[in-house]
């Protein structure tokens, strides 16, 4: 063990060997935070902490990391940061989000099977159409094109995306932005809940913007993790 935070990653069949991890740094008085994969695997992220860890001061030159910014290039990194500031949110969010809604790849071309949904924010057809251009033509653009696409959908929402919820609700259900978190988005029985139910975190059958972002803030919390941030 170092005196360093130690970073270990179990998948879905390794519950015996986390858990005996997890006792090892346990009994040396280690802190533990445990983080899921976004992609419903079942995979864990441990992250260990060492008794009286602080962590260093930082003053990088340039702009802050960003979170996920290591799955990506420097030039779509700086396109985020300029959306972010244009639309007066912060820049974690809008990657959090997208990394939600593509599994953690930053793909543009990737689709839901269930539907047209496609690319960095899950465009639906309908949506593409508003926004001047079609669900094939941003499938097939680089990620860094269909970023002007994203900066051009959020821009209705300019001014009012303070917290990661409203970043994700925008995406998801714009019309819970200005809304409470216990805001029901979904209820059964209905088309929507059934799409959604997968952010019924405690299955009584409402998803509410809380539970919805929830999903979201896993990935905010994990993106800014030392091997995903840059």
């Amino acid at each position: 063990m170092s005196t360093q935070p130690d970073i270990y990653r179990f998948g879905p069949d390794e519950d015996k060997e986390r858990e005996q991890v997890k006792e090892d740094y346990s009994i040396q008085g280690w802190s533990v935070e445990e983080i899921p994969d976004g992609d419903g695997s079942g995979a864990v992220t441990l992250v260990f902490t060492p008794p009286g860890y602080v962590s260093p001061p930082v003053d990088p030159p340039g702009p802050r990391p960003l979170a996920w910014g290591a799955k990506v290039s420097a030039v779509f990194r700086n396109k985020v940061r300029d959306i972010a500031g244009t639309l007066g949110c912060d820049p974690d969010f809008l990657m959090a989000a997208m990394a939600f809604e593509t599994g953690e790849k930053f793909s543009p071309g990737i689709r839901n099977p269930n539907s047209s949904a496609t690319g960095l924010i899950q465009f639906m057809e309908e949506t593409a159409k508003r926004l001047g251009t079609t669900i094939n033509a941003l499938a097939n653009m680089s990620a860094e094109d269909q970023l002007d696409y994203v900066a051009k959908y959020f821009n209705d929402y300019k001014g009012r995306l303070e917290t990661l919820a409203d970043v994700y609700m925008a995406i998801l259900w714009p019309k819970a932005v200005p809304k409470d978190n216990d805001y029901v988005l979904f209820e059964s029985p209905s088309k929507e809940y059934e799409a959604n139910k997968g952010l019924d975190s405690n299955k009584d059958g409402m998803v509410t913007k809380a539970e919805a972002a929830a999903k979201v803030q896993v990935e905010l919390d994990k993106g800014r993790l030392l091997q995903f941030v840059g």
